[in-house]
């Protein structure tokens, strides 16, 4: 009986703060323009070249679509780098960026991506990557667009210059 006291104390507490707060908040206390939570996944087809300089260095290119939570869908085109360790066990380290572009052409998102992923221990053709995005504008209506996301993706090779991968982001993006 105490504990339920105590969380009622609690949310009552915490409901009375959120009220004063939203009541003292005024329109210079917001942030300009919309926030929306951005929950995206998309489907690819990766195509890689061995960098000439550094057997170490993929550089591919993805593309593919992309549905959107918030925004409608979209065809991603990314370049990316990932840079092979010379022990398997450790992770490969990804960088690039991206263009989600929308169907009809009017509307980007640009996008930067660092990561790394690890090989899957069941099926090392599989990996399992992990991504930091920062949303650093576009065109259209994404044109001052900011925001910050993660990504989970899962990339199967097909051969050792080719792939296809699926991930899922979420994220918040801002915009004017």
């Amino acid at each position: 009986m105490k504990i339920l006291s105590h969380l009622n104390r609690a949310a009552l507490i915490l409901a009375g703060t959120a009220v004063i707060f939203a009541v003292s908040a005024n329109a210079a206390d917001k942030p300009p323009g919309k926030v929306a939570l951005l929950l995206a996944n998309a489907g690819l087809s990766v195509v890689g070249t061995a960098s000439p300089s550094d057997p170490a260095v993929l550089n591919a290119k993805a593309t593919g679509p992309v549905q959107t939570s918030a925004l409608g869908n979209f065809v991603e085109n990314a370049d990316i780098q990932a840079r092979f360790p010379a022990d398997p066990a450790d992770p490969v380290t990804i960088k690039g960026t991206l263009t989600l572009t929308s169907l009809d052409g009017a509307n980007s998102l640009k996008l930067t991506v660092s990561g790394a992923a690890l090989p899957d221990p069941a099926a090392p053709y599989f990996y399992n990557a992990k991504y930091q995005i920062t949303i650093t504008g576009g065109t259209g209506t994404y044109a001052a667009a900011k925001g910050l996301a993660e990504a989970t993706e899962l990339v199967m090779f097909t051969s050792p210059l080719t792939a296809t991968a699926t991930w899922n982001m979420k994220g918040l993006i801002f915009t004017p």
